[in-house]
């Protein structure tokens, strides 16, 4: 059951055929609201593959990450001497 306070508490951006940010209210994680969101949109893109980029220092969501079967394949920089991130990726099961 989800109340619109839910809704409030998430940030979701998207582009065509990609999302660009996926994030909820500290005081709201730990809740399975961001496990649900992913899950949902896995099923809505219908893609064999999904990738995200982590920050290093961000263990929650790395936590979160590792446990939903992501692994790291790469460093990543947006830009030469931009910031560092962390390439995950997913092989997504066929339902």
């Amino acid at each position: 059951m989800t109340d619109e306070s839910t809704f409030r508490s998430t940030t979701v951006v998207m582009h065509p055929h990609k999302l660009c940010e996926l994030a909820v209210t500290p005081a709201w994680q730990g809740r399975d609201i961001g496990t649900r969101l992913h899950a949902t949109l896995l099923m809505a893109i219908n893609s064999d593959w999904s990738s995200l980029l982590v920050r290093p220092d961000n263990t929650g969501g790395r936590t979160l990450y590792d446990r939903l079967g992501y692994r790291y394949a790469d460093p990543y920089r947006n830009e030469p001497g931009g910031s560092v991130y962390d390439l995950l990726l997913l092989q997504v099961e066929s339902g």
